[in-house]
């Protein structure tokens, strides 16, 4: 079985110093897991190490709240109207921006005799979820005439990098602090919140300040992958190897490989690219798309290279490495943010935490 490695003091370190940069910056974090879910060692590590709170995407199969939180987690996703009596139970805050799911969540919560926190999302440039800028006011002016009202207005918030890949600039954040402004002073609303994500941020406040209003950051990508996103690189302070798939060698052969002059698709649907031709070492792994997203993998020898995948097997050329494989041999890979989500959702691959001893 493949193994996803936990590295907690690598994990402890990267929390802490985006927990004390956030922190000067006036920043609370929301510690986002969409790859580890309810995974109880990381909960804690992230509420031990000075995360505010946690922030989830889907709701959780067990609904007990895990013994580690201070206060209910956030729902970070827009929540389904098929399933609010659910998203209610477990989550004290959920991001919206259809109208019609905040009535909604107004009904059930106060047919609960409860208040359900909302903040409400805006779209400042990233083009998925949220309210257009020029429609916020609007929307607001709605959510304060809602009769018996089940909810709290509690702010607004952002994405961006993750659809359009829109990066942070002064006009996308200026544009959130000016609504926040707005709805003070033309709805008599307080805003309290003013959440951004995610870690696309962490490059633009190296160099810029935050307005005021802004006070609120959700990063998980940094957090397990010492990445900055959208730019694609690596931040300096932090460790990028939080995470390690480790698999071991099942065989290994010298094979001829040469350009098929009539071959169809693979059998994960696309035509295979043959880099390499002539004599190669190959070597065949224990994982594939059923374990992790392959792909997504980057072998610590740099003479290593993954020329094919399929659901069960990677196929592995060390033509180029300095070690001569053989099956039983094991071989370790950092992540990226696919074979994250996958290496943690799937089933078949081993959850691993590697703690010092004095832990």
């Amino acid at each position: 079985m493949a193994q996803l490695i936990v590295d907690i003091k690598k994990l402890r370190h990267n929390i802490q110093f985006l927990v004390e940069f956030c922190n000067n910056l006036g920043l609370e974090v929301i510690g986002i897991l969409k790859g580890p879910g309810q995974d109880s060692v990381i909960i804690r590590e992230f509420i031990s190490n000075g995360i505010a709170n946690v922030g989830f995407s889907s709701l959780p199969a067990n609904k007990c709240c895990d013994k580690a939180f201070k206060k209910k987690p956030v729902f970070i996703s827009l929540p389904s109207i098929h399933e609010i009596g659910s998203m209610i139970d477990y989550f004290d805050t959920s991001f919206n921006s259809e109208i019609s799911v905040i009535k909604k969540i107004n009904e059930v919560s106060a047919a609960r005799n409860r208040s359900h926190n909302i903040i409400l999302m805006v779209d400042t440039g990233d083009l998925r979820e949220g309210v257009l800028p020029e429609n916020v006011l609007g929307i607001v002016k709605q959510i304060r005439e809602i009769k018996n009202p089940g909810l709290c207005f509690s702010g607004i918030g952002t994405n961006l990098g993750c659809c359009a890949g829109v990066i942070p600039n002064e006009h996308n954040i200026n544009l959130l602090q000016d609504l926040a402004v707005q709805i003070e002073e033309k709805s008599s609303l307080p805003v309290k919140t003013v959440s951004v994500g995610g870690s696309v941020m962490l490059d633009w406040l190296k160099t810029n300040k935050l307005p005021p209003k802004i006070n609120q950051i959700r990063l998980g990508e940094a957090i397990f992958l010492g990445n900055i996103p959208t730019i694609d690189r690596k931040h300096k302070d932090l460790h990028d190897d939080v995470l390690i798939f480790r698999s071991d060698v099942l065989g290994v052969s010298e094979k001829r490989i040469d350009h098929p002059e009539n071959y169809g698709k693979n059998a994960l649907g696309y035509k295979p690219e043959f880099e390499y031709t002539g004599i190669r070492k190959r070597a065949i792994m224990n994982f594939g798309i059923s374990d992790t997203y392959p792909i997504g993998l980057q072998p610590l020898d740099p003479g290593l290279n993954i020329v094919c995948v399929n659901s069960n097997y990677t196929i592995i050329d060390y033509t180029d490495s300095k070690k001569d494989l053989k099956p039983g041999d094991f071989l370790e890979f950092k992540m990226n943010y696919m074979s994250m989500l996958q290496g943690f959702i799937s089933p078949f691959t081993r959850i691993i935490y590697k703690k010092q001893e004095d832990d």
